[in-house]
């Protein structure tokens, strides 16, 4: 007998990172099906599982369930042992974990989209199309892996006698941390693989409408972490940063209001 079902395991992966896991910043990704054709909606928002985000391995280890989806570490801007090697490294799938396996009932060839909502922590999707035959069973790792892209930003913002003081923190999508290169040693347990040269961080202190721009760049002062300080006039600013990650494409955004005396 033929199951009752099309089975097919997703997974969730952040754009040069790992799976959206069990990171304290990382909210459940949901995954929602919908048929293309009919606009039916099959799964809606269901959640999944995020008890673990997988491990990276070195291109040398690919194996059958890592993730086609490579995790590339730029060239840090000093040597060190605490930093790996530039260049490809794979994300090994974790076993039964980090997953959603969906069972669809349909009686027909289907064109099925596959759409997650993973948080920034605003709302951002991911989502990819295929046909998907009835009591088709796609259940070998490392699944169907839809790519989250961008990064995970806030913002905080202070002043002092109209000293203007920013903190953002910037993580990958799965919440892995960047680190502060250059640096000959890492916090004891925190993963190497994006250094923070990866990434340009900036700050945009906009008032009268964006008619008035103060920019200024954040530097990386500890782990997940970028900070800077700018003296402006008195006035109410929408403050923005922006975290860009151009070799992945990946960008973070945040923003809150700030009133200067």
């Amino acid at each position: 007998m033929p199951p009752a079902a099309a089975r097919i395991k997703v997974r969730v992966q952040a754009r040069d990172g790992k799976i959206l896991g069990p990171a304290a910043t990382v909210r459940q990704p949901l995954l929602t099906v919908r048929n293309v054709v009919t606009g039916e909606v099959l799964i809606n928002d269901a959640p999944i599982n995020q008890s673990s985000s997988g491990t990276v391995v070195p291109a040398s280890q690919f194996s059958n369930n890592v993730s086609r989806n490579a995790i590339v570490v730029q060239p840090p801007t000093i040597n060190s042992p605490s930093y790996p090697s530039p260049g490809p490294y794979w994300l090994e799938t974790p076993s039964d974990q980090g997953e959603l396996i969906v069972s669809l009932a349909i009686t027909e060839p289907a064109l099925l989209e596959f759409r997650a909502t993973a948080y920034s922590p605003d709302p951002v999707f991911a989502s990819a199309t295929m046909w998907v035959m009835p009591y088709m069973q796609l259940l070998d790792d490392p699944g169907l892996v839809l790519t989250i892209a961008g990064l995970y930003a806030t913002v905080k913002a202070s002043e002092v006698n109209r000293n203007v003081s920013i903190s953002a923190n910037i993580t990958m999508m799965c919440g892995c941390p960047i680190t502060v290169q250059p640096s000959q040693t890492l916090p004891q347990d925190t993963e190497p693989f994006w250094p923070s040269n990866e990434f340009d961080v900036t700050a945009q202190l906009r008032a009268s409408g964006g008619q008035q721009v103060i920019a200024f760049p954040l530097t990386s002062t500890s782990t997940s972490t970028f900070t800077g300080t700018s003296k402006v006039p008195p006035g109410t600013y929408d403050v923005w940063v922006v975290a860009v990650q151009a070799q992945e494409s990946n960008v973070g955004f945040a923003r809150t209001t700030l009133k200067v005396m």
